[in-house]
Order: C-alpha cells, then structure tokens, then sequence
C-alpha cells in the first residue's frame, strides 16, 4: 500500500531556471508560517535579504547548495534546501549537512509531504556520508520542533535571528546520521 504523499508528488532537483519560483515559493511559504506573528513592515524589511530572485540564483549556482523541489499536479509546492559547509560551533560534527529551509504551502501541510521531505534530506546525508544532520528553528514554532523531535533532532543551541528590527530567538537542532 502507498501513501498519499507517494502518490500525489514529484520530487526533483532545483535548477537555475528555478530562481523565480523559488523566490516566490519561499517568500508565500514563509509568510504563511511567519505573517501573523510578525509585523508588515519587519516582513517587508526581511523579505529582499531572503528570498529576492537573484539571491535564489546565486544559491542555486552554488555547488554547496542543493534544492529538491515537490510538485503536485505540475506545480511546486514545497522545497527543501541543503548546504553542505561548516558548522557553527553549536553543532558537533565533522560533515555536517544542513537542512537551511524547508518550506511546504500551507494547503499541503497535513498530507505526509513533510514526511517525505525529511526522508530525502536524510537520504541525501547518508549518500554523502554527513554525520550530522542540523537545522534551525524559531523558538516559538512548536508544530515544526515536534516534527524535528520526531525525527530524532535534539536542540543543541541558539542563535539570534533578525527579522527587519525584531531581533527573535531560533534554536540549532541536530541529529546524527
């Protein structure tokens, strides 16, 4: 028996043709996630420094960077991105692989993609023989900590996080591969 998410998406790797998508993506993803929290005008500010086309270009050239990208009926839906680079001091590792976004639509949480996304990024890390899986994550943002828990990521840290003028507090989350 399949899942639904089985079923339902494509996975492929981002390419540089994907820059515009991805910045939209990014940026709809994260305002669901962020807007109500946060105010207009540091969302505003935060935008351009994330998720403006020709920062998404530059990642996408980037040969530490990959992106997998999730469709659904031929449209992207969720993406993750992986850097493979050092560390900061919080993670214990000698190759880490770090999960820097993974972003789903709103419309498609609930329906095992998430799931299926943290299965390829734990995929990728063992092809690549990482050690250490690691992430970052807002301290307020109880749904995804439980979904890292659950997967076996541990908080290990923290960091400040700068959105517009709000200075927030996000957590380093690590696991071992």
């Amino acid at each position: 028996m399949t899942s639904p998410a089985s079923d339902t998406f494509s996975f492929r790797a981002g390419i540089p043709a994907d820059a515009a998508l991805l910045a939209d993506l990014g940026w709809r993803t994260f305002e669901e996630a962020f807007g109500a929290a946060n105010s207009p005008e540091d969302m505003a500010a935060f935008r351009p420094t994330m998720y403006s086309v020709e920062l998404q270009a530059a990642e996408l050239t980037d040969p530490d960077t990959t992106f997998m990208i999730a469709e659904a009926a031929g449209e992207a839906v969720a993406y993750i991105k992986l850097r493979s680079a050092p560390a900061p001091e919080a993670i214990q590792a000698k190759r880490p692989l770090q999960i820097d976004r993974f972003y789903i639509a709103q419309q498609w949480t609930g329906q095992g993609l998430g799931d299926r996304l943290m299965q390829l990024c734990l995929q990728k890390a063992q092809q690549q023989e990482h050690d250490v899986v690691w992430l970052t994550v807002w301290e307020h943002n109880e749904r995804a900590k439980r979904f890292y828990q659950k997967y076996g990521f541990r908080e290990v840290g923290e960091l400040e996080f700068i959105l517009g003028r709000d200075v927030q507090r996000d957590l380093y989350m690590q696991r071992e591969v």
